[in-house]
């Protein structure tokens, strides 16, 4: 599936709270996140706190005690994301948020309540179920205090596939805006810790918790607020990676010739084990297309569907100065292509 590029999306707030960075201005001066390098499989299994997130500094001293990690990550995040879209705008101009919409990514934001939950059941019978956790077991909830902290009501969808929806929710978002079913759509990932079972998936080392939100909104409405555009998202694609490397192949050029031209930047994010035939494919298209495509792989993801969407938001807040495309496939095979572009005003 391809999302037409014949309405760009302007991408005008970023919106961090992780481990490499809080907040857009930290992320720029992260480390790169975009690198290639092995991993490293030998090492033990391990969980590294969010020791960096104060969530009292974002949400008060009240109210957020018995929320999940990752809901409490989720509401700093678009605090976050709605002050840097419109820092540079006009405060009279902001959208209205009956008509602003909510599309989460998340593979974990809600794994260890589920856990705990299902272990006190298994124990102790439904006495054992705390009625303060229980409502947050539900994989939608991150999402869904979000539109009721802000009153956000254009809509709230939550997408689960591993690796790549936080990027899907990028795409739910740009469809949702061109059916006039939203001014303007946060979307990007929340996560929380995931179980030793994923390490597949994650690699050895993972994030306790994290969450990462882009604001997009129609470039002309950008530009009546005064909003700073870091990027318009032109377009993308949702495609199936087969395991056969020949088949990979056909499958990644066709996905990204749709898109355009070769851009000057592309990344992929894979999972830590059964990636490394789609790295080729990559490899092999950007040299049959003569391509001066600078490539980068991301083999793990510590902060699961989070990872590729911080990569993303770490190039926006850097400046992008040509095309990118950007790309997560999971392990079962799930492609998500963006490809996003220079803002007009510095074309």
């Amino acid at each position: 599936m391809n999302v037409s590029t014949a309405a760009p999306v302007a991408i005008t707030g970023v919106g961090a709270i992780s481990r490499p960075a809080i907040g857009a201005r930290e992320l720029a001066r992260a480390a790169d996140l975009w690198r290639t390098e092995p991993t490293d499989d030998e090492r033990p299994w391990s969980i590294a706190e969010l020791d960096n997130f104060a969530p009292a500094e974002f949400l008060g001293k009240r109210g957020w005690r018995f929320l999940p990690e990752a809901t409490r990550a989720a509401l700093a995040a678009v605090q976050l994301t709605l002050a840097h879209a419109n820092e540079a705008a006009d405060g009279a101009t902001e959208h209205a948020p009956e008509r602003v919409g909510v599309a989460l990514g998340t593979n974990f934001a809600v794994d260890a309540v589920v856990d705990r939950i299902d272990r006190a059941l298994l124990a102790e019978g439904i006495a054992g179920i705390s009625p303060v956790e229980c409502p947050n077991f539900s994989v939608n909830v991150p999402a869904g205090r979000l539109g009721i902290a802000h009153g956000l009501r254009a809509f709230n969808i939550t997408l689960v596939n591993l690796l790549t929806a936080g990027l899907e929710s990028a795409l739910v978002g740009a469809r949702a805006m061109a059916a006039d079913r939203a001014d303007a759509v946060l979307v990007g990932a929340v996560e929380g810790r995931p179980p030793a079972a994923a390490r597949t998936v994650t690699g050895p080392g993972v994030d306790a918790a994290g969450a990462c939100l882009l604001h997009l909104e129609r470039p002309e409405r950008a530009a009546e607020r005064g909003a700073t555009v870091h990027a318009l998202l032109t377009g993308g694609s949702r495609r199936t990676v087969p395991g056969n490397p020949a088949a990979a192949q056909r499958v990644l050029a066709a996905a990204l010739d749709a898109l355009g031209s070769p851009p000057g930047v592309l990344h992929l994010s894979l999972p830590a084990e059964g990636g490394a035939h789609v790295a080729q494919a990559a490899e092999d298209w950007a040299k049959t297309r003569g391509a001066a495509t600078a490539l980068t792989v991301t083999t793990g993801a510590p902060q699961a569907s989070a990872t590729p969407v911080l990569g993303l938001a770490q190039h926006l807040v850097r400046g992008v100065r040509e095309s990118a495309v950007v790309g997560a496939v999971g392990p079962r095979g799930n492609l998500t292509l963006l490809r996003v572009e220079p803002p007009r005003s510095r074309a």
